[in-house]
């Protein structure tokens, strides 16, 4: 896993490099090295292609100009613009001071129309203005070249570290910011690029090694989850059976959302789970028993809406005590009798609970509930994690990472918070964010899924925070998978279900 870091816990690592005797200097230039190579790969030879390079008075700037000196080393036209004027910070001025005779160099506030010409006429533009270091709103005649920029530039547009005008610890994003088609980011990835908006406008993101390691970094800062999770997904052995594989008691669905226990519990069958109980009302387990064979039913009794009454609490309990996890509140309905069960559930389950949808709005009126079970996964979208903690879902979405991490840590409940880099956040401090996934994972259902397939892996003996990550990835990289051979608005929750099993 990659890490994702604040500004000040970028800077903490760059002075830890420098302790073990590599100079902020030596990881500028790798920076650039990187930056050159990454640019030559994307674009082929750089010789004879125009590249303007918007620099500003920070290290940031600085790196502009390590870059331009190697582009136009290797044949390329190049034209540096300082825009707020000339180096200030001093690596960038000493680099200024080394570089600049060999470039072409022009303030924009001197140039300001011949800067324009170059934009336009420019193959890439790089934009080295701010990096981390931005906070608040652009002066009026950065926005104004950002704004020409956005909108008359035909060029490839490549931002170094961070797009200007993001602030790199939050979803702030300054009106005009630079959108840049590739972002090159500097040994970690910045929090900001992970929430909202500022996450819709940094392009692609390529994470370029400068000559950080492992050792200059918090292991409590949060980590991009990639294919290495893998490795902790469970083993099939040779000589077992099914119960050497868990047992998942999935309480589910209503007469008017049969289609939430289907998907749930036929994803938990598909993603390895030994056996599968589906506790949901009779009229749902008639309708989908034949859909879902590999299942085992217990039907339920139901009020005059169709959603569990509080009978069921007389035919859960000894399903509960076999089961080695339980999901609950997949198209379960909020009604009273439905909280009851859901805290009951709660209270009294000894292995793992995952909480999702209705069981989520269940208990979002009781959430010091969630103290009382230390085996909790809770899986709600932005709107249902406002509903939790009463906050608005514009701040979860500005502050995706430290609003997960501060109500894991508060609630002693593992949380993922779904959506675009969907969130998982630990009571210990871990925290991980997934890569996977695409926008044919907006439909109903597909949530259901994911509920199933964490079960799932939870039921089988993995390790919760390890389920939830594994789970979440699969469960976009399955996504991924189907966007290679049809729409992603075509993509339907039962897709995802059909092709766990080969992912």
């Amino acid at each position: 896993m990659d890490f994702i870091v604040t500004s000040d816990q970028m800077k903490t690592a760059e002075q830890n490099a420098v302790r073990r005797g590599v100079p902020l200097r030596t990881l500028a230039e790798n920076a650039a090295n990187a930056c050159f190579a990454n640019i030559s790969a994307l674009v082929g030879s750089v010789r004879e292609k125009t590249f303007t390079i918007l620099c500003g008075k920070g290290n940031n700037g600085g790196d502009g100009l390590l870059i331009a000196e190697l582009l136009k080393e290797a044949g390329a036209e190049v034209l540096c613009v300082f825009l707020t004027g000339l180096p200030a910070s001093d690596p960038a001025r000493g680099i200024f001071a080394r570089r600049s005779p060999n470039l072409p160099t022009v303030l924009f506030a001197e140039r300001e129309e011949s800067v324009k010409t170059a934009l336009v006429n420019s193959h890439i533009v790089l934009d080295c203005v701010f990096g981390t270091g931005f906070k608040g709103e652009l002066d009026l005649k950065t926005a104004e070249l950002f704004r020409y920029v956005n909108e008359n530039c035909k060029a490839l547009k490549i931002s170094i570290d961070l797009p200007s005008g993001i602030d790199s610890d939050s979803g702030a994003r300054a009106a005009c910011a630079f959108i840049p088609n590739v972002t090159y980011v500097l040994g970690a990835y910045k929090k900001s690029m992970f929430s909202h908006p500022a996450g819709d406008f940094c392009g692609e993101l390529v994470l370029l090694d400068i000559g950080l390691t492992v050792s200059d970094f918090n292991m409590n800062n949060a980590r991009l989850i990639d294919s290495s999770i893998m490795f902790c997904r469970p083993k099939r052995l040779k000589n077992s059976h099914k119960g050497s594989y868990g047992k998942l008691l999935n309480i589910a669905g209503s007469e008017r959302y049969i289609g939430a226990a289907q998907l749930s519990t036929k994803a938990a069958v598909r993603a390895g789970a030994g056996l599968v109980t589906l506790a949901s009302p009779g009229q749902v387990v008639f309708s989908i028993a034949s859909a879902v064979p590999e299942a085992v039913f217990l039907p339920l009794e139901v009020d005059k809406s169709g959603f569990i009454n509080d009978s069921a609490l007389k035919a859960i309990p000894s399903e509960l005590q076999k089961a080695t996890a339980v999901s609950i509140g997949c198209g379960l309905g909020v009604t009273a009798e439905t909280r009851k069960i859901t805290e009951y559930v709660i209270k009294n389950a000894r292995c793992p609970v995952i909480l999702d949808a209705d069981g989520i709005n269940c208990i979002s009126g009781n959430i010091n509930i969630l103290k009382d079970n230390s085996q909790l996964v809770c899986t709600p979208h932005p709107a249902e994690f406002s509903r939790m903690t009463g906050t608005p879902v514009n701040e979860i979405q500005t502050n995706r990472i430290d609003s997960a991490k501060l109500f894991a840590k508060e609630s002693g409940a593992i949380i993922v918070l779904k959506g675009v880099h969907t969130v998982i956040a630990s009571p210990d401090g871990r925290t991980a964010v997934n890569k996977t996934g695409n926008a044919g994972l907006a439909k109903a259902g597909t949530g259901d899924v994911l509920t199933g397939i964490i079960a799932s892996l939870a039921a089988q003996g993995m390790k919760l925070f390890e389920a939830a990550c594994l789970g979440v990835f699969l469960h976009g990289l399955a996504a991924d998978k189907l966007a290679e051979t049809r729409s992603l608005s075509g993509m339907t929750a039962s897709d995802i279900v059909e092709i766990i099993g080969s992912i």
